[in-house]
């Protein structure tokens, strides 16, 4: 059963705003088994038994869990032993609230949020896999036709579209212009929902928007939209977007459930090297990301990674530093349980 939690328990009060309107947003971009019990089986994880066979993963339904669901569909989470849920989110904050108050296991999250949570210790993340890193085409900033933003330099003084700010929508885009000399601090962002983007530049609301894969081609197809400049370019290329995280620490499963952890990363890692597979991406964006079967075909497919390293996540909290997001450093290598790696 595919579960969806938009509010309830996840809705938790803790101090988590920032770091949820973050994540809200940045979400590039996303057998369905029930139960939530701990097992205590002996089904075997490389180094020793799982300590939990059934798990809950939120999720949010973008392209960047395309992989995800793969390993759902063929059986590679059954095949480490595992019974996986995934539970679909309303929202990145629910996501991130749901493995807080334990509600869930894993979450999919934009790395902004869980990076500025562990800088302020609104808890311990670890990174479980790294999901999704833009190729050109992901992270674009687009216009419509009639509007006077044809180029960076045209950007000081215009309204952007972001899904909100301290995210992967303004903080890659700044670091662009930045690097090309223009004014960013002078950008007037808006902040909106995805789906509202492209009413908003054909009503004239704002200049121009800042999207992600699916919405890039969704805005070039229905508006005729153009763009302006690619957000994952120059300092920003190939850039990680996002990944699964857990919560470590007294009882909580990143620190109970280390060989669950290590099956989890060997079956989303199987799944992940078969992404350069189009056809079968395609079928999870349909099914999945909920997008029609001709932009399906034409929406960029990033890279996702197969491996889990702290350098290239470590661009992100650099990132945010840079722009005043995170005070002071931040050793995302800390992050990473058993310095380990997906898919081996």
């Amino acid at each position: 059963m595919l579960r969806r939690f938009t509010s309830g328990r996840v809705r938790t009060r803790l101090s988590v705003a920032a770091m949820a309107m973050t994540l809200a947003a940045t979400v590039s971009g996303c057998g369905l088994l029930g139960g939530d019990d701990s097992g205590d089986s002996a089904a075997q994880s490389g180094g020793g038994s799982i300590e939990k066979t059934k798990i809950k993963v939120g999720v949010l339904p973008v392209v960047d869990v395309a992989p995800f669901y793969l390993a759902v569909e063929q059986g590679y989470f059954k095949e480490e032993g595992l019974e996986v849920e995934p539970v679909v989110m309303g929202s990145g904050p629910a996501a991130i609230s749901g493995i807080l108050n334990g509600d869930l296991d894993i979450a999919f999250a934009s790395y902004p949020a869980p990076l500025l949570a562990q800088s302020t210790k609104v808890a311990d993340f670890k990174i479980v896999a790294d999901a999704l890193a833009a190729k050109p085409g992901h992270l674009v900033v687009v216009a419509p036709p009639n509007s006077s933003l044809k180029k960076p330099t045209d950007a000081p003084g215009k309204r952007i579209a972001i899904t909100a700010r301290n995210s992967m929508t303004d903080l890659a885009p700044m670091s662009v212009l930045k690097t090309e000399g223009v004014a960013y601090d002078q950008v007037q962002w808006v902040e909106m929902p995805f789906p509202n983007m492209i009413t908003a530049m054909q009503n004239g609301e704002v200049d121009g928007a800042v999207t992600v894969e699916p919405w890039v081609t969704i805005a070039e197809k229905q508006l005729g939209a153009t763009p302006v400049f690619d957000g994952a370019s120059g300092p920003t290329a190939e850039i990680p977007m996002s990944g699964f995280v857990a919560v470590s620490g007294n009882g909580k499963f990143a620190t109970t459930s280390p060989n669950t952890i290590a099956a989890f990363q060997r079956a989303l890692g199987k799944a992940q090297a078969q992404a350069t597979d189009r056809p079968k991406m395609e079928q999870m964006f349909v099914k999945y990301a909920k997008v029609d079967k001709e932009t399906a075909q034409l929406v960029t497919i990033s890279t996702y990674s197969t491996s889990l390293e702290a350098n290239r996540i470590q661009r992100v909290a650099n990132l945010m530093k840079e722009f005043g997001v995170i005070k002071g450093d931040l050793d995302v290598a800390s992050m990473i349980p058993n310095a380990g790696t997906t898919g081996k």
